[in-house]
């Protein structure tokens, strides 16, 4: 039963809400500009969207996907002001200032990144270059399949067996109780 629900929220996920990833990355750069990274918001929605139990109660996924990124820039940039608000008191105090990330913040970045390496890693090479393409690089569905040479539909096949392998090797994360984002 657990299998059919992720293959439902997967089917879901490349229906209602992949379509719309262009548009809501312009309209979070042209909204916050420099001051997110749009990437890590786009990715924050997608593991926040993989750790529901269902989508039956989302009526819209395009307004559901907008919703979510702004919900995750709010609580990144109230995180922020806090932390910025302790590193004002602690500069103060100490009368230091240094630019470097916590060692703490390094090290779970480079874990998070070996742990998404390891997981993109199990999916075949076109699929991880289709990953890359429209994620990373930000092309279109049919800027991806013109540069692979392929069709539009082998794109989205891909992306959606790729996000399917990907949410479900967080979900075994999270059953496991494993350090997930």
């Amino acid at each position: 039963m657990m299998h059919d629900t992720r293959e439902i929220i997967t089917a879901w996920v490349a229906r209602e809400v992949l379509p719309h990833e262009p548009t809501v990355r312009r309209w979070a750069v042209r909204r916050w500009g420099v001051s997110i990274d749009v990437d890590d918001v786009i990715q924050e929605v997608y593991c926040r969207i993989a750790a529901l139990k269902s989508v039956e109660h989302i009526h819209n996924g395009r307004a559901y996907f907008f919703t979510s990124a702004r919900a995750v820039v709010m609580d990144s940039m109230r995180r922020a002001r806090i932390a910025n608000t302790k590193s004002m008191t602690e500069i103060d105090c100490f009368d230091v200032e240094d630019d470097a990330p916590l060692a703490d913040r390094r090290v779970e970045a480079i874990q998070e990144l070996a742990r998404v390496n390891t997981m993109l890693s199990e999916l075949s090479p076109i699929c991880r270059n289709i990953i890359a393409l429209r994620r990373i690089h930000g092309l279109s569905q049919k800027e991806t399949a013109r540069h692979l040479g392929v069709t539009e539909s082998v794109v989205e096949n891909h992306i959606a067996r790729g996000i399917r392998r990907l949410m479900d090797a967080v979900a075994d994360q999270n059953r496991r109780g494993e350090n997930v984002r």
